[in-house]
């Protein structure tokens, strides 16, 4: 999979969370896997319709999540990952992915006839899970930030 399909996701990633103050984001290395799999305590998957297909996932610690919902919620404490903080990471999933489809990607694609859509985000939740999200070749980007890491998947059929 080329880069130029993988930064949109990273791009909107960094501008959506930015918006929730924030800081210090940091790409790692990119990731080969010959399947979408996670193994972290909290996942938000979406998938990807249209001309564009596939999956991407959004995985981190329990920790992680917990601090990624207080900054949306301006600071307020969050103790526990119950149904509000789990529908909280499903919206910034939502929101990341809706602007890697509606800005970058679109342009990517503008000589073809473009359709896009993304399915409702699901939210994968647990200690000591493997799940196999799709079979397809997936990138896998660890981003590190103020409030913890942050493990972008992107699997997409081109």
């Amino acid at each position: 999979m080329e880069d130029k399909y993988i930064s949109p996701f990273l791009e909107a990633l960094k501008n959506v969370i930015s918006q929730f103050g924030v800081t210090d984001i940091r790409f790692g290395k990119p990731e080969r896997k010959e399947t979408m799999h996670v193994d972290t305590d909290i996942t938000a998957v979406l998938g990807l319709v249209g001309n564009l297909r596939g999956n991407v996932a959004y995985s981190m610690s329990s920790e992680t999540a917990k601090k990624t919902v207080s900054a949306m919620m301006y600071g307020m404490p969050v103790e526990e990952i119950d149904s509000i903080a789990r529908s909280a990471i499903g919206e910034m999933a939502n929101m990341i992915t809706g602007n890697a489809i509606s800005s970058s990607l679109s342009l990517l694609l503008s000589g073809e006839k473009t359709t896009f859509d993304i399915t409702p985000p699901s939210i994968i939740f647990g200690k000591d899970i493997y799940f196999i999200i799709s079979s397809i070749e997936t990138v896998s980007v660890p981003v590190d930030t103020s409030i913890g890491r942050i493990e972008v998947n992107i699997g997409l059929e081109i």
